[in-house]
């Protein structure tokens, strides 16, 4: 077994677990965002031990040598004594050589690096504050070109970084950043077709480079580019992207406001409801492409449109990897109901349908749980838990939410998995066995990606690397704790062993998916008695 030696903590790596995934189900506390190898974030350096080679792509031939990778994309065959990056390794000076006030939250920033630096469109640089804390913001302008590396800043509530750029960093200062890096970029998408643009905010500023780049290699191909933002002062750059859709007439840009009603040119909405309308204008023979940032919900979001759509996000849809971490971290008012909870995503009753109104779906999820009880990964999440339970629990509960019925009342996915440590891979892991239970009912590849839709609707409440508390409503309830309720479909009690019938009350342990039928629960002659919670 791989051991990972860091910070005095010794961890034993699982099979095919990553070195951030170990650390992290450890509680070792690690700095991480997109996961996928784009933002750099985690990186650490091995002083002892050999790490593979894909697990330092895309960093520097400088850091490589020094022993630099990137544990989201390390499975070492060997142990390894780890260390947290050297700031003389891995940070440059920047100067800030000009700094404009462009919104009443928004600041763009000029800075002047070593003439060697390089960056291809769509990357960004990671801004450090002097107190360590940092945060990513997406290169707006091509260095090669204009020199100077633009970054636009928008004011965060609560964010150290932002506000600290907006409100104390003057002309003449001098910056820490980490080296441009992500896989954000033109070069990624196919040089045929329609070119779809979407933005939200700040997310516009990696699409201008990448805009430029594409409209001075004279492209045959139309491109269109939607922005998005709250009211027309969050349309920064509107002027601009008017002149240059003028002298290019395959460029068609289109500027949208959320919470102001405006007139044209400006469209009222948001830029997800103005899709299908730049669709219908596309040769539906001619496949386009999207390109999207900004907004983690608006992302989240275009990814289910396109999935809807028949648009396969795999192959025709690129966004950041480290725009969907925050995703799984989203916070919008917008997308959160009464319950604390992010909304569900919009019924699909034909995605239903092809689940055989439930027949089909009853027996992938009898072969799902068959094979996840006896999964070396998913198995010890499921100890002392009866697989009739879990089935009928997940049944009413994707029933629900596909039709949109809004009748299951037991618990949602945050507080049924408060006391999970679950990792983005073993989150993955289980996407990919359901799909193949999915594939073995027959169901086709299409209907599985709208399956997903729902499931990674989710992540954010499954994925996190310590426990958290239960909460109804805005009140925070005890980790351990039980529910009496009854059961729609026969199961085995937990207590005695004894039959369940459909229509049995029985008391169910919140925390363990355990079940107790009536004798257990009241603590009865007959029952072995059940927990009664704290």
């Amino acid at each position: 077994m791989v051991e990972i030696r860091y910070q005095q903590r010794s961890v034993h790596l699982r099979t095919q677990e990553t070195v951030l995934d170990g650390l992290l189900r450890a509680g070792v506390p690690v700095s991480y965002s997109c996961r996928s190898g784009s933002c750099q974030v985690c990186m650490l350096r091995s002083v002892s031990g050999e790490v593979p080679e894909k697990a330092q792509r895309g960093l520097k031939l400088s850091l490589r040598e020094l022993g630099y990778f990137l544990p989201c994309l390390c499975r070492p065959e060997r142990s390894l004594d780890l260390e947290p990056p050297d700031p003389e390794h891995v940070q440059i000076d920047a100067l800030v050589v000009e700094k404009i006030r462009i919104g009443p939250d928004l600041c763009m920033l000029r800075l002047e690096l070593p003439f060697e630096t390089i960056a291809a469109p769509g990357q960004h640089l990671r801004v450090v504050h002097p107190d360590g804390e940092s945060r990513s913001y997406s290169i707006a302008s091509l260095p090669e070109e204009d020199y100077f590396f633009e970054v636009h800043v928008a004011r965060v509530a609560g964010g150290k970084v932002s506000n600290w750029l907006i409100d104390e960093v003057a002309v003449g200062a001098d910056l820490q950043v980490l080296p441009p890096a992500g896989r954000f970029g033109i070069d990624a998408l196919d040089k045929e077709g329609p070119l779809l643009m979407v933005a939200t905010g700040t997310g516009l500023a990696p699409l201008l480079p990448m805009l430029r780049r594409l409209l001075e290699q004279n492209h045959e191909r139309e491109i269109h580019l939607l922005h998005g933002a709250a009211d027309r002062t969050g349309l920064y750059a509107d002027s601009w992207l008017r002149d240059l859709a003028r002298c290019h007439p395959r460029f068609h840009y289109l500027g949208c406001c959320s919470r102001e009603a405006v007139d044209p040119p400006y469209r009222s909405g948001r830029v997800l409801d103005l899709l299908n309308e730049v669709l219908e204008s596309i040769d539906p023979d001619d496949p386009c492409h999207i390109v999207a940032a900004g907004h983690p919900d608006m992302l989240a979001d275009l990814q289910q449109y396109c999935i809807k759509q028949g648009i396969d996000p795999d192959e025709r849809l690129l966004t950041d990897a480290f725009e969907f971490e925050h995703v799984r971290r989203a916070k919008s008012g917008d997308a959160i109901n009464s319950d604390g909870e992010r909304r569900v995503p919009p019924p699909d009753p034909e995605l239903w349908a092809q689940l055989g109104n439930g027949r089909v779906l009853s027996e992938v999820l009898r072969q799902f749980y068959a094979i996840a009880f006896a999964d070396e990964h998913l198995g010890p999440y499921f100890e002392g838990v009866t697989q009739a339970r879990l089935r009928e629990k997940q049944y009413s509960f994707l029933r629900s939410l596909i039709l949109g019925t809004r009748d299951y009342f037991g618990q949602r996915p945050r507080n049924a998995h408060h006391w999970m440590v679950v990792s983005d891979w073993l989150f993955d892991y289980r996407l990919d066995l359901m799909a193949d239970c999915l594939r073995n009912q027959g169901v086709a590849e299409p209907w599985i990606r709208r399956w997903h839709a729902f499931e990674e609707f989710f992540r954010a409440d499954i994925v996190k690397s310590e426990p958290v508390a239960r909460t109804v409503g805005r009140d925070v309830v005890p980790l351990v704790g039980v529910e009496d309720t009854v059961i729609d479909e026969g199961a085995l009690c937990d207590g005695c062993g004894g039959e369940l019938a459909p229509g049995d009350p029985v008391r169910f342990h919140l925390q363990l998916g355990r079940v107790y039928c009536h004798a257990c629960a009241s603590g009865g002659e007959s029952g072995a008695g059940a927990p009664e919670g704290d």
